[in-house]
């Protein structure tokens, strides 16, 4: 399939959701709870035990920078209605160098059936021969995200929530990240995520520090010098505190990457296209840090209900078994990292027209803003 032919293709959604729909009925794991189709079901088999190719509907999805993103339902003929949602690895770069979606189908379905809630995966395709690019899909699992556009610190239904009803929220959503925090090492070995570690002799911190500032070389490559990321760049390798233990890493942990059930808990946690290894801290100073972006980075009151840092971090110590040991210095990693991501939204949102030039979203953002404070504290 040509360019030109799947940019036509992902614009005529009736289109889309056809070739989607014949696509599912050979290729479609068992949606949850739906019954089993014989592995060696393929071809016109596995169509017929589906009961035909049946009909899918997709809308886009106004989540999300990487890759394009459709939400909808497929409805194999004779069977219930299937909740979807359908991701399309990006044909060049948008805010990370490597669009490929492997690594986030790798983790998730690594992931499904442990302790961390995950979306199940419907199937992949690689060869980029169906719709234009390589894609997954996704069974979409109902729920509600806080909004961070606009912000959740200022309306929408988590805002609207009562104060003891945010916090149960909020400690649902440490409690996930102490899930992914007991997924040690060995457990990630064992769960066919080795792929993430670093290189032999280089440690987790030194592997993400070096990954991090080849990004943000790449991104100065895409729009202008950042010498205050290089700056950050160099405290945090001066600083870097002694190795200590190792997980698996969210990399994007934070509520708005939460679906949440009716009685508050988190039925999945979304967005693994940052997983890695990491120290287990590194998830919580990343959720602490991308709160924090969202209101003091935004000159937004905080939402008074919420726990407090002290809170929450007694409460990921009492879940994990472990301590938050060099807290402060994770955080200031997050909002450099962060700060980063932002340069690289910015410039787009500002080539692409979204963003007047003289806003200046690549470095007027909320995690600059926050960067610039612990310069501030720390003096770099």
């Amino acid at each position: 399939m040509s360019a030109a032919q799947a940019e036509a293709l992902t614009d005529d959604l009736d289109a889309l959701g056809r070739r989607l729909a014949v696509w599912l009925a050979d290729h479609a794991e068992p949606p949850s709870g739906a019954p089993h189709i014989a592995p060696e079901s393929s071809g016109e088999g596995a169509r017929d035990a589906l009961g035909g190719n049946g009909t899918c509907t997709l809308q886009p999805s106004a989540g999300g920078f990487s890759n394009q993103t459709w939400v909808g339902s497929w409805q194999p003929k004779g069977a219930p209605a299937v909740s979807i949602v359908l991701r399309l690895q990006s044909a060049t770069p948008t805010v990370f160098p490597d669009p490929s979606i492997d690594k986030q189908v790798r983790v998730m379905a690594a992931l499904a059936g442990t302790a961390v809630p995950v979306p199940g995966l419907l199937g992949r395709e690689d060869t980029g021969q169906v719709l234009g690019a390589p894609f997954v899909v996704m069974e979409r699992v109902p729920g509600r995200v806080p909004q961070e556009n606009p912000l959740y610190h200022l309306e929408g239904w988590f805002h609207e929530l009562d104060a003891p009803a945010q916090r149960h929220h909020w400690f649902s959503g440490i409690d996930t990240l102490a899930a992914i925090a007991r997924v040690d090492r060995p457990a990630c070995e064992t769960l066919g995520l080795g792929f993430l570690a670093p290189p032999p002799g280089v440690s987790v911190l030194e592997h993400q520090l070096q990954t991090w500032l080849d990004m943000l070389r790449w991104v100065e490559s895409t729009a202008r010098p950042y010498p205050h990321l290089h700056t950050a760049h160099d405290w945090l390798c001066r600083h870097a505190p002694p190795p200590g233990p190792v997980s698996l890493s969210w990399g994007d942990a934070k509520l708005g990457n939460c679906v949440f059930d009716a009685q508050g808990r988190v039925a999945a946690a979304l967005d693994w296209e940052q997983a890695c290894l990491a120290h287990p801290v590194d998830d919580l100073a990343w959720w602490l840090m991308l709160d924090g972006c969202l209101s003091e980075g935004y000159g937004v009151p905080r939402l008074p209900g919420l726990p407090s840092r002290d809170e929450t971090v007694a409460h990921w110590e009492r879940c994990t078994g472990l301590r938050a040991d060099d807290l402060d210095y994770h955080e200031v990693f997050a909002a450099w990292r962060m700060a980063i991501i932002m340069a690289r939204i910015g410039t787009l949102f500002m080539q692409r027209g979204w963003a007047e030039a003289s806003a200046q979203m690549d470095v007027r953002n909320g995690a600059a803003t926050l960067l610039a404070g612990h310069a501030q504290r720390l003096g770099f």
